[in-house]
């Protein structure tokens, strides 16, 4: 493979050469850049005039079957209507379910997985007549009567582009042949009807000047229907359903945060019962043993004092412990990464902390640290590790961490070692938690959570 290098010429300054390398090289990219952006137009234009053409019939068997089966319903309501009105919103239902694959594949708008409200009750008369009862369906019924002139005024609209693009582009072509063939010898173009010489090389020129002018503009405007066709798909088939789907999200990590809360309340609770309550309750019984002998034993009194203040000091260390467990003050002062190195520091099994991330607002950096405070904590406790990886990264918008140790594994949600009340802890700020652990190890804990 050779290499050319470009050497400037003798009468030109190094300065100005570079600045017009420069300038070269910008306009091939732009050039490029403008090249792959017209044929993306061009593709996304021949794809969607396929996709009119197509949909429009469709559109027409759609409308004129809920058209007619639910009038027709409404009309027998007192002999059975409801069945033909049900029959009118299944058709219309299957409609939208193709439309929504379709917006989701071609625009890749988000499909949700229930688009449908399923009825509470297990009756079979309720599951039956639901549909009459559920929004979403209706919305769908509207589709249908909504997304039919639209279909037709799309596929007049694709169905001109392409004939007078294709037609246009071969003018030179049919007028070739008609010249040759002598067939048409009546043939009278806007060449002969201006008196211009050469009145086929006229017409042919400007019927080939006006395919590329189709061809190059053409696109913007069928572009811009079909997008109008997938707007309206989505707005009446998916956004209602994703709406839904975000309420349940956040009323599922509501509950989640509740759930953690409570946990983390009860094992607080759990612990200051059995350390620091116990540890004040033998000081208390020390200092009153300490003051009835002060008068008659003054020696024995001293040394109960001392071991008063030696439970004083373990109790203070206790609270500190559980003071981290709770918000870890360098959590606040010097963010994620320092707290993470301090929590690092305190394991006794050696811990590699790669991080440097930008600031991150503080429900997930109290998320994040409980993560790696909590797995490190379980590494100490059960792992019987020699080596701590610790890695947080943010891209995206999204953070990312792991905590890789070389010990026994075996770690799992069901066996407990605080990995439910992560869990449940990142569900409430809708982060996810995925451990592998395979008996022998190693044991990866990893976690995402949205920096939003």
């Amino acid at each position: 493979m050779s290499t050319v290098e470009m050497v400037p010429p003798s009468n030109t300054s190094g300065a100005t050469y570079d600045k017009a390398v420069k300038a070269t090289e910008a306009n091939g990219y732009r050039v490029a850049g403008q090249r792959r952006t017209f044929r993306k137009r061009l593709g996304r234009a021949v794809a969607y005039s396929a996709y009119m053409l197509s949909a429009a019939p469709i559109h027409l068997g759609f409308f004129i079957a809920v058209a007619v089966l639910i009038p027709l319903g409404g009309g027998l309501t007192l002999i059975g209507g409801v069945v033909v009105i049900l029959l009118g919103i299944m058709v219309a239902r299957l409609g939208a379910t193709a439309q929504r694959r379709l917006n989701e594949k071609t625009i890749g708008a988000e499909r949700p997985e229930f688009i449908y409200a399923v009825p509470k009750s297990d009756g079979k008369v309720i599951r039956f007549l639901y549909p009459l009862r559920d929004p979403q369906s209706w919305l769908d019924v509207l589709w249908v009567f909504v997304s039919f002139p639209i279909a037709i005024a799309n596929w007049c609209i694709a169905f001109i582009w392409v004939l007078m693009t294709s037609v246009s582009l071969a003018q030179p072509l049919t007028l070739w042949i008609i010249g040759v063939s002598n067939v048409n010898h009546g043939y009278r173009g806007i060449g002969e009807a201006l008196n211009i010489p050469h009145p086929y090389l006229f017409d042919a020129g400007f019927g080939f000047c006006m395919g590329l002018l189709s061809l190059v503009f053409g696109p913007y405007l069928v572009n811009a229907a079909g997008n109008v066709q997938f707007y309206v798909a989505d707005v009446l088939l998916l956004r209602r359903a994703r709406d839904r789907a975000d309420i349940e999200r956040l009323t599922r990590s509501r509950e989640a945060g509740r759930r953690a809360e409570s946990a983390a309340l009860r094992r607080l609770e759990r612990d200051l019962h059995d350390g620091p309550q116990q540890r004040l309750v033998r000081l208390n019984m020390d200092l009153a043993r300490a003051r009835r002998q002060a008068g008659s034993d003054p020696v024995r009194a001293q040394a109960i004092l001392d071991e008063a203040m030696v439970q004083t000091q373990d109790t203070l260390a206790e609270l500190r412990q559980l003071s981290r467990g709770i918000a870890p003050p360098v959590l606040v002062d010097r963010g994620l990464v320092a707290a993470v190195q301090e929590a690092a520091a305190r394991s006794v099994v050696p811990v590699s902390v790669h991080a440097g991330i930008p600031a991150v607002p503080d429900h997930v950096a109290s998320a994040a640290y409980y993560v790696v405070a909590e797995s490190l904590v379980n590494v100490n406790k059960h792992a019987g590790a020699s080596s701590v990886v610790v890695t947080i990264d943010v891209s995206g918008g999204v953070l990312r961490l792991s905590v890789v140790d070389d010990g026994v594994g075996g770690a799992d949600v069901s066996k407990g070692h605080g990995l439910v009340g992560l869990e449940e802890r990142l569900r409430s700020v809708d982060g996810t938690l995925e451990i592998d652990s395979p008996a022998g190890g190693p044991t990866t804990i990893e976690a995402e959570i949205p920096c939003v």
